[in-house]
């Protein structure tokens, strides 16, 4: 049997888009489901109500998913990543995705989470419906979805 480039040609496009599927780019919303929250979010009052199924979480809890994790923080508008954060369980951290990577001081005091980095601090309230995070910036006005990351 004779393979043709017209026969192969089939099985290297298959490969290449399995490729580029695994390969995909972190800094974009990884699915579709990230992306309903965004587009969700997006539209909604910081100060209103939250969505039926969701709540806040209070300093215990925002410790407990948080500490020992990697998390990528994604922009509700634009579906970009906007940094990745590591925390660890001694209240420090690290932040990559601004100009140069920062060493942080992070606390779960009350009902925030709150980064304090060289040159950088920000403070959300998280909220959750179980297996999703929402972050709200309250100084900004904005929010921010939470994806948990297997790498820093």
């Amino acid at each position: 049997m004779k393979m043709t480039k017209f026969s192969i040609a089939p099985i290297m496009f298959g490969g290449l888009v399995l490729l580029s599927a695994c390969s995909s780019d972190p800094r974009v919303m990884p699915n579709d489901h990230m992306q309903e929250l965004a587009t969700s979010f997006s539209q909604r009052d910081i100060h209103g109500p939250l969505p039926s199924g969701w709540r806040q979480l209070d300093g215990t809890e925002i410790n407990y998913r948080f500490a020992n994790e990697t998390y990528g923080v994604y922009s509700v508008t634009t579906d970009q990543q906007l940094l990745v954060m590591h925390l660890e369980d001694n209240s420090t951290g690290s932040l990559v995705g601004m100009d140069k990577p920062r060493q942080c001081q992070w606390t779960s005091i009350a009902d925030r989470l709150t980064l304090d980095c060289e040159k950088f601090e920000k403070s959300w309230r998280i909220y959750t419906n179980g297996p999703d995070l929402v972050a709200a910036d309250l100084e900004e006005e904005t929010y921010a979805i939470m994806k948990k990351r297997n790498t820093y």
